[in-house]
């Protein structure tokens, strides 16, 4: 991730240069009201700020404000998670040192849900949804992290599962969850020991470690392939990708010629994939880049026609997201010469190639927008 956290979560510091988006812009004054209940919206938090955007996704890929966006939450998402059905979020917030949920309406509007508030103590980390919807795991800590289960009730509340908490082995700091999609089996890395640990999961949430492998330096924001055979995780400081082949078991193995070199200074920042599993997306914020792989049949990446592809000039790219329904690949600045984040959208060709659609530019009205902190949200 882009900065480090202390162990009191108030005094929470921003690396790099957070402190140049602390200069806010004006936002778009676009809005939507997609009031069918095929509603489509990209939910962006802000780390830097005490919001969270929802931007309307039409059937073409066009994007637009909805209306009241961003809207008020804690402070210092670094993550944030949807169910399935695409009608409740959750943030994990690391300044305020909770979780939070809201109802998504079919108008884009978020709502907060009561009982889905949770104090945990400490700095929240990571926040990911189950695959069945029915269970939210929860990362937090500073130096060292825990992973918390709860159970996610008819109306979204959170209680907790009864499973115990489980420490991630040494320093691990920053540990973001991802999971398969039989929900079997759940990832973390660890950012401040270059390790990724693999978890099964029982029925009533518990998690039992079954392996633990080398990755590289800073490695972070972990990502399961749509039909769960691969993973792999961006290394920010060694400017790599690790690759592994999950097993039957949840043990990891590595795939051919990993790690894969994102280029010097690059800063890779989170291996997002198209539907079928076929290709792989990762903001380069450093380099200004998205970089573009082909995932070969046993996992070995290959550069994308073109790839890298440039990112607007003024903005430190932080965050990819795509939308294989439409064919978009949506930018979102980490840092930007604008103040706020924005979100800027590419055509992805039939071989993968990115390119601009000269479509607007959309303001999220977020300051510094860290983490696996966006998704697409179909209801």
């Amino acid at each position: 991730m882009f900065w480090t956290q202390r162990r009191r979560p108030r005094r929470a510091v921003a690396g790099l240069t957070i402190a140049l988006a602390v200069a806010s812009g004006g936002w778009l004054d676009s809005s939507v009201a997609l009031a069918d209940s095929h509603a489509r919206f990209v939910v962006i938090s802000g780390t830097g700020s005490s919001n969270i955007s929802v931007l309307g996704l039409d059937d073409t890929g066009v994007l637009s404000t909805v209306a009241g966006s961003p809207f008020a939450s804690d402070t210092g998402a670094l993550a944030l998670t949807v169910t399935p059905d695409g009608r409740t979020v959750y943030t994990a917030n690391t300044v305020s040192g909770t979780v939070n949920g809201f109802h998504l309406g079919t108008d884009g509007v978020l709502t907060p849900i009561a009982d889905a508030h949770l104090d945990l103590g400490g700095p929240g980390v990571g926040v990911l949804v189950s695959p069945d919807g029915k269970t939210l795991f929860v990362t937090t800590g500073s130096v060292t992290n825990e992973i918390r289960t709860y159970s996610i009730t008819g109306t979204g509340g959170l209680v907790p599962t009864g499973a115990p908490a489980v420490q991630i082995p040494g320093v691990s700091g920053l540990s973001m969850p991802a999971v398969t999609p039989d929900g079997r089996f759940l990832f973390v890395a660890g950012w401040l020991q270059a390790k990724v640990f693999s978890f099964a999961v029982a029925p009533n949430g518990s998690l039992t470690m079954v392996d633990s492998v080398s990755a590289g330096l800073m490695s972070t924001l972990p990502g399961v392939t749509p039909d769960g055979r691969f993973l792999y995780v961006s290394n920010e400081a060694s400017n790599d990708i690790s690759g592994y082949a999950i097993g039957a078991d949840g043990k990891l193995s590595e795939v051919p010629g990993s790690p894969y070199s994102t280029g010097m200074m690059s800063l890779p920042h989170a291996a997002i994939f198209t539907a079928d599993s076929h290709r792989m997306y990762i903001a380069q914020a450093s380099a200004g880049e998205i970089g573009g792989y082909a995932i070969g049949a046993d996992g070995a990446l290959s550069p994308l026609p073109g790839a890298p592809y440039k990112a607007p000039g003024g903005t430190l790219p932080g965050r990819v997201v795509v939308d294989s329904v439409t064919q978009r690949v949506f930018l979102i600045d980490t840092l930007t010469v604008n103040g706020t984040s924005r979100v800027h959208t590419y055509a992805m060709a039939a071989d993968g190639r990115l390119t601009p659609t000269g479509e607007p530019v959309v303001d999220t009205g977020l300051i510094f927008a860290d983490g696996p902190n966006a998704v697409v949200a179909t209801q």
